[in-house]
């Protein structure tokens, strides 16, 4: 383990697809990590306890990051139960929110925004005074490719509301660096997980064919480049945002 040191790292919405994928990615180089869930209490404590059987050591932790008690309380567990943290991976899932520019409501529009930033702004600001204390601190943000543009016209809110995370991310990195705390951000491509579990198989197998690596992402894949964020080989690398598409976008 690094410096002998057993990390400790928060993953918001791990406790299945893309996020669980990372936290099992960190228990298996030896973190300790907190997998937080909203409402999926049965599918975290089976993804502790699958960590655990393999020889990693994590706990879940029930909490609506998107508000600020939610987020100090996931804090103030992961420091009773490990007394640190080192890594903070924002990962939780708020939706969709599916609709065209023309057809989708404000309401609707605004509350994907407002929540997928909630639930990135409520954890950094959790741990930012530990993180700067200790001078080390590690911050990913999973964003996603809709960013870069338009995918399809019923994903509009999504894309907005990832762009404006990347910004903020961008930011976090800005203020963090000097202190030791770098931000960086992961965009997944198509990934296989249990969310796109109700898309059409035709949709699914036409879109992995548009990918020069001819097939989807695995969490496993957006894992690994999460894991490389989060160690402490990635201290000079702060606000920059990494694509993991198998090749399907070469523009940032």
């Amino acid at each position: 383990m690094e410096d002998q040191v057993r990390r400790v790292a928060v993953v918001t919405g791990a406790a299945r697809g893309i996020g669980r994928g990372i936290a099992e990615r960190l228990a298996a180089r030896g973190d300790r990590v907190v997998i937080n869930y909203l409402t999926s209490k049965e599918a975290a404590e089976e993804a502790v306890a699958a960590i655990t059987a393999a020889g990693g050591e994590a706990i879940a932790a029930g909490a609506d990051v998107r508000n600020e008690e939610g987020a100090q309380a996931l804090v103030a567990a992961t420091v009773e139960a490990y007394g640190r943290v080192d890594a903070l991976v924002c990962n939780a899932n708020v939706g969709l929110a599916q609709g065209s520019v023309a057809e989708i409501p404000w309401e609707t529009f605004s509350a994907k925004v407002n929540d997928e930033l909630a639930a990135a702004f409520h954890p950094t600001r959790a741990v930012w005074q530990l993180m700067k204390d200790q001078g080390y601190g590690r911050i990913v943000y999973l964003a996603a490719e809709a960013s870069k543009g338009p995918v399809g016209a019923d994903v509009v809110a999504h894309a907005a509301a990832k762009s404006a995370l990347i910004s903020y991310a961008k930011f976090t990195a800005r203020e963090g660096a000097p202190n030791g705390v770098v931000a960086n951000v992961v965009s997944p491509g198509l990934t296989r997980t249990d969310a796109l579990g109700e898309a059409p198989p035709d949709w699914f197998s036409a879109f992995e064919k548009r990918i020069p690596a001819g097939r989807a992402a695995e969490p496993e894949d957006v894992a690994a480049m999460v894991a490389f964020f989060t160690s402490k080989e990635a201290g000079y690398i702060a606000g920059t945002v990494v694509s993991v598409n198998g090749g399907s976008d070469m523009t940032r």
